[in-house]
């Protein structure tokens, strides 16, 4: 720790820098990796927007831990300043996120400031740590290279997915069952 009130993380990720991004961006990809290991977001509203608000409930065995803010500046695929209050612990934040393009991914630092005590600090910097490999891990799946986080939930496949994943099952048992010409 560098300051006791100030938490600076930062991140290198494979992918663009508008790809990351949008993975803070936007609800659906935010709740698959927001919150530490063991949470899950049950809510997730964001009004994308200077002066906008977001809202979520990352909730860990139906118990629920409300967060919420006002982002106060949004730069698309380059930056995000917000405040961040989490009631619950009586952290009152403030974070930035940059975006910056660096070899073939991105470069992601992350400062977080206002914390009331060194306790805080310590739960706050242990649940960024967890919830940046689980965006990691995110990153890798979306690549389609599969998952090193083994406690995520196996991934869902749509109806689609799975009749071409039987159909596919079948032509094989087919193919292997059908006598050599």
């Amino acid at each position: 720790m560098t300051h006791p009130n100030l938490l600076a993380l930062d991140r290198h990720f494979d992918a663009s820098p508008a790809f990351v991004y949008a993975l803070w961006s936007h609800p659906s990809l935010l709740a698959t990796w927001w919150g530490p290991e063991g949470h899950h977001l049950t809510t997730c509203e964001v009004d994308l927007r200077p002066g906008g608000t977001w809202r979520f409930n990352m909730e860990r065995d139906g118990e629920a831990h409300w967060i919420h803010g006002t982002y106060h500046e949004v730069i698309p695929d380059q930056r995000l300043l917000f405040s961040s209050h989490f009631d619950e612990f009586g952290v009152h934040s403030i974070i930035s996120v940059r975006f910056t393009p660096e070899g073939q991914g991105t470069r992601m630092p992350f400062l977080q400031t206002g914390f009331p005590d060194p306790e805080n600090w310590r739960g706050h910097q242990s649940g960024w740590l967890s919830s940046f490999s689980i965006l990691e891990d995110l990153l890798l799946r979306l690549h389609g290279i599969g998952s090193v986080y083994p406690t995520l939930p196996p991934a869902r496949l749509s109806g689609v997915a799975k009749d071409l994943a039987e159909a596919r099952l079948r032509h094989d048992a087919e193919t292997t069952a059908a006598p050599a010409p």
